[in-house]
């Protein structure tokens, strides 16, 4: 494939034609809209692709009516989903990751808060109180001489460095000093999936972490730690546990090897940093307490609680469905496949996605850090890596190109015929805006409108930014059209 400049391959647009028939407000994208703070509740769990969510909503707004529906192919961190919910119209949203699933199966629920608080504390007394816990996780204070918890363990090189902040006088304190490590195996479920089947592992990672199975991620204390969690979560018989489980998701990425040290001039030294495209071994990391995340998940800031908080401010009630035909009788429909399959069953006015940028981020490899939890803790979780639509050693432009042109083809196909599909994408990869030119000229659409847009928060692109492309994203808008087009941008 020959690269563009992306620059260059945008602004080659055929001259925009006049839209008849439907009424919008001004242009079909939003001009000059700012991002605004994000809602706690899309704060909660990490996952990529988070959007700003007042601009969707404005593209919502401007091209639907009231309970029209609104189809996402790729939903992701279901943003799509929860716009259209909060605008009055209806969602129809797909994705092959389970984590879109739990997202809105999670908030979909009501639960008491009060017994949230209670199980939750209840799950940290009883670590706490455990000898793996005071072996691995307890200090005595250098200034007040009182134990505290300690938060991390940066691991450079031997002795490790403990860092903690005195819960009695408040001292925030990193001992260079040894701490042996003492692991009591409890026979609990472990996670046992084979990393070296994933595209975006080397071998110098799996050297890195120690093995081939997904539980190397973690240390073995951390590891004994995750277990006692995930498995006092299973044993609640309430409805309670699912909120509970969505906090543990929360706090999975932060406890694994693949947490960076901040540098010493930072002074942060309870602090790390994840934002990974790819699995990543680092030679120096920080081991975070288990105990001290799943707490802050469930009682800070962006923990649960706060999350189901916001969720009852920002959104009403609803309902929803894992099946098409009960589109009539719910407020939003969520599926767990391919949407390269779906064909039929509906009739979107609006597409609104945010497709794979080619070969970015592995989404669906990187995922299985919660992925392989969240199957365990229920059947109806399920990943199908194998459908997905990306570009790695396993999976070329070619079948990217052709992945995509069946999705976008049935996009065009269950529009309705005044209907509009937008989609946002950046790359700082040439072939992978080509990658989407050709998709988009083999599925009977034309380029109506392109916005770039600038974001509060640096977007996927920034992962591999050479060209300040980070903190925007561009939204193009496609409309159908009867007869196939030689080349979109052409």
């Amino acid at each position: 494939m020959s690269a563009k400049n992306p620059n260059i391959f945008i602004d080659k647009v055929k001259k925009l034609r006049t839209r008849s028939k439907l009424t919008r407000i001004n242009s079909i994208l939003p001009q000059n809209m700012e991002e605004t703070t994000r809602p706690t509740l899309y704060r909660g769990l990490k996952y990529w692709g988070k959007k700003p969510h007042n601009i969707w909503r404005e593209i919502i707004i401007r091209n639907t009516n009231k309970n029209d529906i609104v189809y996402d192919p790729f939903a992701g961190s279901a943003l799509t989903f929860f716009e259209a919910i909060k605008t009055g119209r209806k969602p129809v949203v797909a994705d092959i990751n389970p984590i879109t699933l739990f997202l809105v199966d999670t908030y979909s629920k009501q639960f008491n808060l009060d017994k949230v608080s209670i199980l939750a504390k209840d799950i940290i007394k009883k670590l706490k109180a455990t000898l793996l816990y005071k072996h691995n996780f307890i200090t005595a204070c250098s200034k007040c001489g009182e134990k505290t918890d300690i938060y991390n363990y940066r691991v450079e090189d031997k002795p490790f460095a403990l860092s903690y902040k005195c819960m009695n006088c408040g001292k925030t304190s990193t001992d260079k000093s040894l701490k042996q490590s003492r692991v009591s195996n409890l026979g609990l479920w472990k996670p046992n999936y084979d990393l070296t089947t994933l595209s975006s592992v080397s071998p110098s990672f799996i050297k890195m972490i120690g093995g081939k199975n997904i539980s190397n991620l973690w240390t073995e204390r951390n590891l004994e730690i995750l277990s006692v969690i995930f498995n006092e979560i299973n044993n609640i018989k309430t409805i309670e546990k699912d909120a509970l489980m969505f906090a543990f998701m929360q706090m999975l990425h932060l406890t694994t090897k693949m947490c960076a040290l901040r540098s010493e001039e930072t002074n942060r030294p309870l602090s790390t940093s994840w934002g990974r495209p790819a699995y990543l071994g680092l030679k120096s990391f920080m081991e975070q307490n288990p105990v001290v995340q799943f707490e802050r998940s469930v009682f800070g800031n962006a923990g649960v609680i706060s999350c189901l908080k916001s969720r009852d401010s920002y959104l009403p009630k609803y309902t929803y469905s894992t099946n098409l035909s009960d589109i009539d009788n719910v407020d939003g429909v969520v599926l767990l496949q391919d949407s390269k399959e779906i064909v039929s069953g509906f009739k979107p006015q609006l597409v609104l996605t945010d497709p794979p940028y080619g070969s970015i981020i592995q989404y669906g490899e990187l995922s299985q850090v919660w992925n392989v939890w969240l199957e365990k803790y229920s059947d109806k979780y399920k990943t199908f890596l194998k459908q997905e639509i990306i570009v790695n050693k396993k999976r070329d432009y070619q079948q990217y190109i052709s992945d995509m042109t069946i999705v976008m083809s049935n996009c065009q196909m269950l529009l309705y015929p005044d209907g509009i599909m937008i989609l946002t994408f950046n790359s700082n990869d040439n072939n992978d805006w080509l990658a989407l030119e050709m998709a988009i000229s083999k599925s009977k659409l034309i380029l109506k409108e392109k916005l770039q847009q600038k974001n509060k928060r640096s977007s996927e692109a920034n992962v591999y930014d050479k060209a300040g492309l980070g903190i925007t994203d561009f939204y193009l808008s496609l409309e159908r059209v009867d007869i196939p087009l030689k080349g979109t941008f052409a």
